[in-house]
């Protein structure tokens, strides 16, 4: 942020990685309070994930890169995003050090607000008790909120596990929006067009979480146009050789989309079944029309809802 403030300054901090439904109370009331008193809303996250840098063989992976988190933060209403490099020295700040330099130094905080769980410093030493004892001799307000949820905390560590469990119905339920992920579209085996069923096999970026193998219902999205697909994640077990996880997305009903080298976004609707080998091409065919019907029921149902 600018040294010289054109307001004052509502400050969130943390990770937001998914910035889900839980996420999404904090903010709006962060946006509501900033406009009421004519201030800034800003938003304050970390790149890396902290748990990526300090425990990497512990983290499942994002629910949103930086960019597309940076999206829905300012779709959400939120004026200012600042990304914190979490580094070696961010890690071993203390609580002190932290509120001198960032909190007040960089981000020029007059009000913040977090949610009654937050922790901050090295090792997490610190929580919202030491963040309000801190900020005092600075003028600087501290807004407790509690967590909310369902019979449980909305957290990202909760739609991580449902990710990696293949549960994208309740993942979106969680977030608020269907789990997305995004990459360019390259060239794989082309078997898919030699069944029939083409498809989009998606480069999804590293660190970004990836829901567990089987076929899904999704909406993939390109520059100028959304398309139902059913989506494949696996390792294709009816066919020898295949080496890797892929991410291949079959357009309902259309064979003709040229979408190499494009950039895309594919939304993760529903749960169709579980990955399987087949004994015979056949047998593999029958099961995808199959898994085409289903996806468009899905994918129908979701639109009807309103999405």
């Amino acid at each position: 942020m600018d040294k010289v403030k054109s307001a004052p300054v509502v400050l969130t901090i943390g990770v937001f990685d998914g910035v889900h439904l839980g996420h999404q109370v904090l903010l709006k009331q962060a946006i509501t309070l900033a406009r009421e008193i004519g201030a800034l809303a800003v938003t304050a996250s970390f790149d890396p994930h902290p748990t990526s840098f300090l425990r990497p063989f512990d983290f499942q992976g994002l629910l949103t890169l930086p960019a597309r988190r940076q999206e829905i933060l300012e779709a959400l209403g939120i004026d200012q995003v600042e990304m914190l490099n979490f580094d070696l020295a961010m890690s071993q700040m203390s609580p002190g050090c932290f509120v001198e330099e960032i909190i007040v130094g960089r981000l020029q905080a007059d009000v913040i607000l977090v949610g009654e769980n937050f922790r901050f410093g090295h090792k997490a030493v610190g929580d919202v008790e030491t963040l309000i004892a801190l900020t005092k001799k600075f003028g600087i307000e501290v807004k407790k909120l509690e967590l909310f949820g369902d019979s449980k905390v909305w957290s990202s560590t909760r739609i991580r596990k449902f990710i990696l469990e293949g549960d994208a119905a309740n993942a979106k339920m969680l977030l608020g929006r269907p789990h997305r992920v995004s990459g360019e579209v390259v060239h794989g085996d082309h078997r898919g067009r030699e069944l029939g069923f083409p498809t989009a096999n998606l480069a999804v970026p590293e660190g970004l979480i990836i829901p567990a193998d089987g076929v899904y219902s999704g909406l993939l999205s390109t520059a100028n146009a959304v398309h139902p697909v059913a989506v494949s994640i696996g390792t294709n077990p009816t066919f020898e050789g295949v080496v890797g996880r892929r991410v291949e997305a079959h357009v309902l009903g259309r064979n003709d989309l040229d979408l190499y080298g494009q950039v895309v976004d594919l939304d993760f609707i529903g749960h169709v079944r579980q990955m399987q080998a087949f004994d015979g091409i056949d047998s593999l065919i029958t099961a995808m029309n199959r898994d085409v019907e289903v996806a468009q029921e899905q994918i129908t149902d979701f639109v009807n809802l309103g999405g």
